[in-house]
Parts: C-alpha cells; structure tokens; sequence
C-alpha cells in the first residue's frame, strides 16, 4: 500500500490555490518538488507557513522546492500545458478579434477589472479569485461570472482551489 502511494505521489501534476487570507500562495506541483508563486513572507519559516502551506505539502509528500520547472513571463505561466494568467493589479485589455484562450486566471491583490473585459478579450476554463481579495470585491465578480455563464472558484468561500493535470 505504501508503495502506491509513493508511485501515486511520484506522478503527481498539481496546481494549488491555497486560502491564506490577504496574501498569494500557489503551488505548482511535479512528483515531490513545488513551485511556489505568492508573497515573500511566505517563503520564511514561521507561523504562516507552518498552518497554511506545511500541512498541504506534508500530505502530497512535497519535499523539494523547484525554482526551474515553469515558464513565467509577465503575468502568464506555462505548467504541463496548461496556461495561466495571473492578475494582481489593475489591467486595461483592448478586445482582440481573436481571443486568447487560456485555462485559468488567477485574480489576485484587488485589482480594478471588470470581468465582462476580460472575457472579452480572454477564452477561459475558470476565473479563481484567491484569498487575498476582499469579499465584496469577489461578490461583484461572481455574479458577473454567473451573468456571463463563466465558471469560477472563490477561494475564502470554497477552499483552496487544487487542480490535477
């Protein structure tokens, strides 16, 4: 049984969103290594790490962290074929007569968006409003969301968002 486990954890492709209030806290794991994307204060062992972020990476068997595996540039990743948009302050995107499909945006920080512009301009699985946005602020976009038909995840309300690849 162990040993299925640890051939399951070997093969793990994840991409985690995890609910640490007021802060960006993203995991992207491969096998036992994490790539971890968020707030400086983070990446220091301490209190914040040791309740919000160890007892996740514990349980994955996540002992490594990779500092090479993604491909970032601006405010787009790359991860096992996935693309992700990461929004953390206020955009302005000119609609496109072809839209960029991408399968996930992470909004972060509070920017000033509105999400009838960026589906405007953007093809996307989920919108993810992570914990470090006001819930009033994730209010408005959910309902913009439903008006619209877009799938979202809010994660203070619904946990961390944790996707396989």
């Amino acid at each position: 049984m162990i040993s299925i486990k640890k051939w399951e954890f070997s093969n793990q492709k994840k991409i985690i969103v995890y609910n640490v209030p007021q802060r960006i806290a993203i995991d992207f794991v491969k096998s036992n290594t994490y790539h971890f994307i968020g707030d400086s204060d983070l990446t220091i062992d301490g209190l914040l790490q040791n309740f919000h972020l160890k007892p996740g990476r514990i349980s994955l068997m996540l002992t490594k962290r990779d500092t090479s595996s993604l491909f970032l540039q601006n405010n787009f990743v790359r991860f096992y074929g996935k693309r992700i948009l990461m929004i953390n302050s206020a955009i302005d995107y000119t609609p496109l007569t072809k839209k960029i499909t991408v399968d996930y945006i992470i909004i972060s920080k509070n920017p000033k968006l509105f999400i009838s512009n960026l589906a405007k301009v953007f093809e996307c699985g989920v919108y993810i409003f992570d914990a470090s946005n006001p819930l009033w602020k994730i209010e408005k976009w959910k309902k913009d969301c439903e008006e619209l038909h877009l799938r979202f995840h809010s994660v203070p309300e619904q946990g961390a968002f944790i996707t396989d690849l």
